[in-house]
């Protein structure tokens, strides 16, 4: 009778620390995140900007364009990684006729 109880206790143990650990693993799972979405680009006085307002990753604009000198290659501007509610701005000093194209990067 005695070593029936004495597997039911680890039995019952096993079972309560199993359990516990599913739940300390699942307490500290990181939050899902979604892409940013409803993003805009939008160009102001030498700048140009991306605002996403959905989402909770991170977004930045990104801007090829094109050189002073035909003869020079492409340059490629990058805004700094910006959460979701804030503007990611680059900086165009050649004005918009020079913009080959711009679109939005975005991580979770």
């Amino acid at each position: 009778m005695f070593v029936k109880s004495l597997s039911r206790k680890r039995a019952t143990g096993a079972v309560a620390l199993a359990v516990a650990a599913a739940g300390l693993v699942l307490a500290v799972a990181p939050a899902a995140q979604a892409v940013p979405g409803d993003c805009t680009v939008s160009s102001g006085s030498g700048t140009l900007s991306s605002l996403c307002s959905s989402g909770t990753g991170l977004h930045r604009i990104h801007v090829v364009l094109n050189p002073l000198d035909p003869r020079l290659p492409q340059r490629i501007v990058l805004g700094d990684w910006a959460p979701v509610g804030q503007a990611s701005v680059v900086s165009n000093p050649w004005g918009a006729g020079y913009v080959a194209n711009v679109w939005v990067d975005r991580t979770d």
